[in-house]
């Protein structure tokens, strides 16, 4: 792959342990286990934007989770926002006592920024009615660090009908022993400050079987499934600007019979898997294979392979069972796509791309999501490292950094999942690109699209923004079917931020065309690279 340099393989066999995110459930404890991490509290956390758009209004949200087991009250919150080391804002969220009582109580706060730019750091202070006073959240070991913010000079890069999501996500539907996720309703707030127009939720299927009010007891009946879809359904209903693709994680073996992740988009009939839920321990058998998946999802539903080749750790594969997905499972004809783009680049962003390329030149026609597989964590990864001992912190993996591009007319969750079900989309996690064949017009893109003839004049057009850096490197691939992968165009050093051009193409076999662009990270807002890739545009000679 090119830019091989800044894909980094982190060493996280400590917190790969157990495959636990944040928003923390802290409550659980293991029979005969000590529990550093417990505390006769609820979970009380504050979370916001990692970027907002420029004139947009800055998101807080305030989560209390469990305050039915350990009922709290709140006397105040006050929030700073620092810009430059200096305070820029002094306000106060709440300035008298609530009494909350319930398993999850959030707010949303809208904050008024106008005026600043770059990165601010926000400290959200909460004082209980002890006199308790917790910054940004009350885990024992976290940093408590602000949380940073980047506002924008510049709008998300962005052509006509071209809308951006989060494809991997879980909301408080998942909620099980050690983790659990954002409220629907408030991710669609956080979303709408970034740029982001849409998201899928896909929950884990372990958690969607279990009863509202306990997650160590299942229910055949499959109440929270249905309270997802209800809930999904009714804020589409009201929502003109923004959309919810009702999603699943299913937990399903692969060839080696062990336990991998789908993604099923659009699925309204529940898909059971609990392999590696860690319910019950040592029953780790899934109760259905990938295969099995496949063919039990509904015709209009969309089936991808989660983070197929993320590292998976020896006590992960000893204790869930878990795998990675194989290439025979990747070359699943019933398969959509693959979803290698998981909020970092990372050696399972490598190796997926690199499975992903090797799909496309035996044939299949596979296309790509990004998502970032986001537990919430909208400005701060957080985990446990060491189950009940420590929380870690890390900046990856947060909700909509890793982003998909759809091209649609009109927005809707049908006319997202036709659009990825055609491929017409980018994944991103800032520049944009895009292709279309002028010789048969196509007004918005002709990414995922299949067409015949001798010779085409294709437009190409990139497009990149001050907070993402110039573009640096913009390469045409051309993939012959059954053979290998060469250069049609290669553009370095461009200097800018925008590129139209076109390019004649005469296909000579069965082929394919896909665009792949890298920006500078000389220059961009965080001193790092950026980049975008394509789904292919198809080619035969008949």
């Amino acid at each position: 792959m090119e830019r091989t340099g800044v894909l980094i393989h982190l060493p996280h066999f400590i917190w790969q342990i157990f495959p636990i995110f944040l928003y923390a459930e802290t409550h659980y404890r293991f029979k005969y286990f000590f529990s550093f991490l417990h505390k006769k509290e609820p979970e009380i956390i504050a979370d916001a934007p990692h970027r907002i758009e420029p004139d947009s209004p800055l998101p807080i949200l305030i989560l209390v989770k469990d305050a039915h087991l350990f009922p709290t009250r709140i006397n105040r919150i006050n929030l700073i926002v620092r810009s430059n080391g200096l305070i820029a804002l002094e306000k106060e969220l709440i300035n008298s006592p609530i009494e909350i009582n319930q398993k999850l109580w959030w707010r949303l706060f809208s904050i008024s920024v106008e005026g600043l730019n770059g990165t601010i750091e926000c400290d959200v202070i909460f004082e209980l009615n002890d006199n308790r006073i917790y910054y940004n959240d009350n885990h024992r070991t976290s940093t408590h660090h602000p949380l940073k913010v980047y506002i924008s000079s510049s709008s998300l890069p962005r052509f006509q009908n071209l809308h951006f999501g989060e494809c991997h996500s879980h909301s408080n539907y998942t909620d099980d022993q050690v983790e659990f996720g954002s409220p629907l309703g408030a991710s669609v707030h956080l979303c709408k400050s970034m740029g982001i127009s849409f998201f899928c939720v896909t929950d884990h299927s372990y958690d969607l079987d279990d009863t509202i009010d306990n997650y160590l007891i299942n229910d055949p009946n499959l109440p929270k499934w249905s309270q997802l879809q209800r809930e999904v359904d009714e804020l589409n209903s009201t929502l003109d600007d923004f959309k919810i693709v009702r999603g699943e994680e299913v937990t399903c073996r692969n060839s080696s019979d062990q336990n991998v992740h789908l993604l099923l988009l659009g699925n309204r009939k529940f898909v059971l898997g609990k392999g590696d839920g860690a319910e019950k321990w040592f029953k780790t058998q899934s109760e259905y294979s990938i295969e099995e998946v496949l063919h039990k999802k509904e015709l209009s539903a969309l089936a991808y392979a989660a983070h197929p080749q993320e590292p998976v750790s020896l006590l992960q594969r000893l204790l869930l069972r878990r795998g990675q997905w194989s290439e025979q499972n990747i070359q699943n004809l019933k398969l959509n796509g693959i979803q290698f783009a998981n909020g970092q680049l990372s050696f399972g962003f490598k190796e997926g791309y690199r499975q992903w390329l090797k799909a496309l030149l035996q044939g299949n026609r596979l296309f790509i999501l990004a998502g970032n597989d986001a537990h919430g964590n909208f400005n701060r990864f957080r985990q446990i490292g060491i189950p009940f001992i420590k929380i870690h912190e890390m900046d990856h993996q947060i909700f909509g950094r890793m982003r998909t591009g759809v091209f649609i007319d009109s927005l809707s969750e049908e006319n997202l999942l036709k659009s990825i079900r055609s491929g017409k989309s980018i994944i991103t996690d800032g520049p944009i690109a895009n292709m279309r064949v002028l010789s048969l017009p196509e007004r918005v893109s002709s990414i995922g699209r299949s067409y015949s003839g001798s010779i085409h004049s294709i437009q190409l057009e990139a497009l990149s923004s001050i907070e993402y850096g110039s573009i640096e490197s913009l390469k045409v691939f051309k993939g012959n079917i059954g053979q290998k992968e060469v250069e049609l165009i290669n553009e370095r050093s461009v200097k800018g931020y925008s590129i139209d051009s076109e390019f004649s193409f005469k296909p000579d076999c069965n082929s394919y065309v896909r665009a792949e662009m890298w920006t500078s990270s000389k220059d961009s807002s965080d001193n790092k690279p950026h980049f975008c890739l394509t789904n292919p545009i198809w080619f035969s000679t008949t």
